[in-house]
């Protein structure tokens, strides 16, 4: 009995603490009460929607979770015991989210010498990650296959399939010897009548920058494109050039004689896209260069007068301008001669220098007096 007694104590014994904690209940239930009215008036006092910021999410979370599922929804008013529990949850969420957590240092980035390599490599052919893997191990830089595929996608390159496809640059560049570009352009002369229009065909080797033909005619039709054909053949046949390919727009000068002509001659006409003049880039610069540097200076006198000018242009361009394209060389000169002058120029002594000028001086050129 005395076990029980000691492990047990008999509550009953002490009613002075019961009815204390009873009186602190009374009062901790009209406390509650108070508090509740209160909260309900001035929840009638608020417009509009309350916001919390996490501090108080948490706070209120933490106060009714502990009440319990039962208790909180007749106690709960500021908001729904279901926003209670939506907290909760994304508390939880939260508590086993680590992307805000700063991640391990990993393996350094590759410099951006050698990723601008690797770019290059990748736009310059149509190779996978570890066909460029090989070419940089050939040149002693050691890059994984993984990395290569990292540099390419941070620099906005796509796999090898997706890279792939021939471009206007690389087919022009390849086909560059055997390949002729054309095209047609107009300039107004004055003749007896007024102002009439005059139509320029020229044609120029792509390698070499060379213009082989430039001729002008009130009307460009069919027999006289097709004669244009073979004076170009002969032309070819002088200089040592066996052209395959002619590209041309589709202008209406252009027509199934001239392409016939063209193919028996053993060249095959290559038609540019529909309002696509980056397709023919080399003949549209010639035009604007002939237009701008000659012949939008000049006031002619019938189509003589432009067949003059024109050739005049013609032979400065091939003989006397220096070409950008070719690395500053003539067309008309011989390519070793060129480089050495171009290689040698700081070495050698100012000295006397001629300026040539044609058409009244508009076109100059200059050269070391002899």
């Amino acid at each position: 009995m005395q076990t029980d007694a000691t492990s047990h104590p008999n509550w009953a014994g002490l009613p002075l603490i019961a009815t204390i904690a009873r009186l602190l209940c009374r009062e901790l239930t009209l406390q509650n009460e108070y508090l509740r009215q209160e909260n309900k008036v001035l929840r009638s006092k608020i417009r509009g929607r309350i916001r919390f910021d996490d501090e108080e999410r948490r706070s209120l979370v933490s106060a009714a979770v502990a009440m319990g599922n039962k208790l909180m929804r007749p106690v709960v008013t500021i908001v729904k015991p279901e926003t209670i529990l939506k907290w909760q949850r994304q508390l939880e969420r939260q508590k086993w989210d680590y992307s805000h957590r700063p991640r391990r240092p990993g393996r350094p980035r590759k410099s951006g010498e050698i990723e601008a390599l690797v770019c290059r490599i990748a736009r310059e052919n149509t190779w996978g990650y570890r066909r460029i893997q090989g070419e940089l191990a050939k040149l002693g830089i050691p890059v994984s296959e993984s990395c290569v595929a990292d540099i390419l996608r941070r620099n906005g390159l796509p796999p090898s399939p997706e890279r792939g496809g021939l471009t206007w640059r690389e087919f022009l560049s390849r086909h560059a010897e055997v390949m002729l570009c054309t095209d047609v352009f107009t300039k107004e002369v004055w003749t007896l009548c007024g102002l009439q229009r005059a139509f320029v065909l020229f044609v120029m080797h792509m390698q070499t920058r060379t213009i082989l033909l430039a001729e002008v005619t009130f009307s460009p039709y069919s027999d006289w494109m097709a004669q244009q054909v073979r004076n170009l053949m002969w032309e070819c046949e002088d200089r040592g050039i066996q052209p395959r390919f002619l590209i041309h727009d589709r202008d209406g000068c252009f027509s199934q004689e001239f392409d016939t002509v063209l193919k028996h001659c053993g060249v095959e006409a290559i038609k540019t896209p529909f309002h696509a003049p980056n397709a023919n880039a080399f003949a549209e610069r010639w035009v604007r260069s002939a237009r701008d540097e000659c012949l939008s200076h000049l006031v002619l006198f019938g189509l003589d007068s432009l067949r003059r000018t024109v050739r005049s242009y013609k032979d400065f361009f091939n003989e006397r301008r220096p070409h950008q394209g070719i690395g500053n060389h003539i067309p008309a000169a011989k390519e070793g001669q060129a480089v050495a002058e171009i290689n040698t120029g700081d070495r050698l002594p100012v000295g006397k220098v001629r300026c040539d000028q044609c058409l009244g001086g508009l076109l100059k050129s200059y050269r070391r007096a002899a």
